[in-house]
């Protein structure tokens, strides 16, 4: 450990010697060199100590007096093969007596407000040492030393405080450098007022000295404390993120000294460093008093393992929201009174857990599906992503367009009563069972016919058109098929709506309803879907036979296809369609596509070089990868199926039978397209 010498081992005069050989201090006069020497002190550090850290805030200066030095850098080599980083090290320089570190002829050696190299001591090293503060006011008393060198002090003086406020301190050096040079000094004198409660604001403060009180006026008009405020704090940040008012005023106590952020700067900071941006996240969630949507109403239920949980429901956006017995807990202490602390060390007294971390995250995810009501969080930053990653989410964006049709529940009830109850009788299950399998032989059994069929019909490309509105109704029929289900349950409807999803119409329906329900009820309206598009196409292939025309039997054929293969696309437990939901219920996961994608990039790289515990603490997300496997597979079975139906009304034969696996490999890739951008997004951020 260095050490600071009680008794100095070098006379003023011996330090004034070592100060006045430095041409950086050539302006100084014999009285202000005795100035500077009387503000340094003497340091000592052993052989192998870190003298200073590459990378780390310049918040002092050294003058060595005795010993030597090592100057090295170390730089990152990262393998593209196997994403395995590798520290290397480069020695650069030996430092020996009357040698400066982050000093140079003319004035600081770095430009950036950050150590450019690490020094490391050889022998034992005896230093003179001043800290930048005290560096930078004596150059304030004498700026006729040098203007550069006081500017200069005064960036890294900046840098030093920005870089030690917590929102700030995992910035990037060309965004440090960059907001060096926008912040804007204001200095306040004691009691005046900052900004009061319920302004709109256009920046936000960093206190450089001096202590700002933040208070509210409550409702019987008097004064209450939520916070004293020292530096480096920042405040008032929480207005210019959340475009709302101030939510509290703030005043100076003393004198005090102030950085100030414009919100233009601050916009453009937060898109750019994710760092930054999730620091603001956190802080402003952990000076947050969260209060709960008085709309939300609470359900407890059982799981499949027999594990209590509770269930919030918020009927202002139909979402829900599964609460573990911890969770619950918090949930009870979101009333507007208590701060993020206080919620932590009530946790930490119920329960023996103390996890400020989980506690955030949780009020953040409530937050975002609005549970909770004064507590405002932006989505996630995707700016930093690799640019081939944020163009796919775009790109994911711009194919998947939803509109939202009203209010549904009194004209499916209506149906439903008339008529639609009668598909969900013992009666009515058995014959759509009975007419499902038969119609999956019967397209199978006339697959060779229509092939035949379509090598001898001229105008077969009008099928296709007439196929168009068809698939339409294909797509109205599934959801119809989703609703009626949960109509036969009990529940409501609240709306369906039509969209586009990558290269195909879509319809959805709302089944949020039937969250409050054990899982067996869940999983029967996620496949009512899928049965209902595998009895239109049974139907549709019944009628091949049912027809005499050639273009009927076509048409029927490939309606039946078509439909086959849309149940089989929503089996996919790849995308959220309906396999997906029933995977997830069938394991008792929530979020289980999230899950799975964090557990393969973090946790299963160290589960697999022990080789245990890989299927019993893990099954769901285990399962979840092997059904993607299975699917995939299937998908490409099934895609070769198709082709070489194509290609033998086309009448093509490949050269190369891998040329007939092209296509299949490019549907395997193109289906995984959503998921392997969520594990590199994951594997970005880890």
């Amino acid at each position: 450990m260095s050490e600071r010498l009680n008794e100095p081992r070098l006379s003023i005069e011996e330090r004034v010697a070592y100060i006045a050989a430095l041409p950086v201090f050539k302006a100084l006069c014999q009285e202000e060199h005795l100035a500077l020497a009387d503000l340094m002190y003497e340091v000592t550090f052993h052989p192998g100590e870190i003298i200073v850290l590459q990378n780390t805030p310049v918040d002092s200066v050294y003058i060595i007096t005795k010993g030597s030095a090592e100057v090295s850098i170390e730089t990152i080599k990262k393998n593209e093969l196997t994403k395995r980083k590798k520290i290397i090290h480069t020695p650069l320089a030996t430092l020996h007596p009357g040698d400066t570190i982050g000093l140079n002829d003319t004035g600081f050696f770095s430009a950036t407000g950050e150590r450019t190299a690490t020094v490391t001591a050889i022998t034992d090293v005896f230093v003179l040492k001043i800290d930048l503060k005290e560096l930078h006011d004596f150059l304030e008393t004498y700026s006729h030393v040098q203007t550069a060198i006081y500017a200069s002090a005064e960036e890294m003086m900046r840098a030093h405080l920005i870089k030690h406020s917590l929102p700030f301190s995992r910035i990037s050096t060309g965004r440090l450098q960059e907001l060096v040079k926008k912040i804007e000094e204001l200095s306040v004198a004691a009691g005046n007022i900052l900004f009061k409660q319920g302004d709109f604001g256009d920046c936000c403060y960093l206190i450089r000295s001096g202590e700002i009180e933040i208070f509210i006026t409550n409702e019987n008009n008097q004064e209450e404390q939520l916070a004293l405020l020292k530096s480096p704090v920042l405040f008032g940040e929480a207005t210019l993120i959340t475009h709302s008012p101030r939510n509290a005023t703030a005043r100076a106590v003393s004198d005090s000294h102030l950085f100030v952020l414009r919100h233009e700067f601050l916009s453009e900071l937060i898109e750019s460093e994710e760092q930054v941006a999730k620091m603001f996240m956190n802080l402003m969630i952990d000076r947050s008093r969260p209060k709960q949507n008085p709309h939300v109403s609470s359900h407890p239920r059982m799981t499949a393992d027999k594990q209590s949980v509770i269930i919030l429901k918020n009927p202002d956006n139909g979402a829900y929201f599964k609460l573990s017995q911890e969770g619950w807990f918090i949930w009870q202490q979101l009333t507007g009174q208590h701060s993020m602390r206080d919620i932590t060390l009530s946790l930490a007294d119920k329960y023996n857990i103390f996890a400020p971390d989980s506690v955030a995250a949780l009020i953040s995810k409530l937050a975002r599906s609005q549970f909770v009501e004064n507590v405002s969080v932006n989505g996630e930053n995707n700016w930093s992503k690799p640019f081939w990653v944020r163009a796919l989410t775009r790109i994911r964006k711009l194919l998947e367009v939803r509109v939202v049709i009203g209010d549904s529940d009194k004209w499916l009830t209506t149906l439903y009563k008339n008529a639609g109850y009668l598909l969900f009788s013992k009666m009515g299950l058995a014959i759509m069972g009975v007419i499902s399998v038969l119609g999956f032989f019967a397209c199978g059994f006339a697959t060779i016919q229509i092939i035949d069929i379509f090598k001898t019909l001229h105008d077969s490309w009008l099928i296709f058109v007439f196929l168009i509105p068809f698939t339409l109704l294909s797509v109205a029929l599934h959801e119809l098929g989703h609703a009626l289900t949960m109509k036969s349950f009990g529940h409501e409807v609240h709306y369906m709506g039509v969209g586009w999803y990558w290269f195909s119409p879509v319809a959805f329906t709302d089944t949020t309803d039937m969250w409050l329900n054990p899982r067996g009820p869940r999983i029967a309206v996620n496949i009512a879907g899928i049965c209902t598009d595998i009895l239109v196409a049974g139907i549709s292939s019944l009628l091949i036979f049912a027809v005499s025309n050639f273009y009927l039997k076509g048409f029927f054929w490939v309606f039946a296809v078509y439909t086959y293969i849309n149940a089989f696309r929503m089996m996919s437990p790849l995308q959220e369609l309906d396999g997906y939901y029933i995977l997830m219920d069938v394991l008792d996961r929530n979020h289980l596509r999230q899950s799975s994608v964090l557990w393969l990039v973090k946790k299963f790289p160290k589960i697999f070089r022990k080789r245990s515990g890989v299927f019993r603490n893990y099954f769901p997300e285990v399962m979840y990868w092997v059904a993607c496997l299975v699917y995939l597979t299937l998908v490409c079975i099934f895609t070769l199926f198709v082709q070489d139906f194509i290609f033998k009304i086309l009448g093509i034969a490949p050269a190369h039978h891998w040329i007939s696996l092209l296509i299949p490999f490019l549907v395997v890739i193109f289906s995984s397209l959503g998921i392997i951008a969520d594990i590199r997004n994951q594997s970005d951020e880890s």
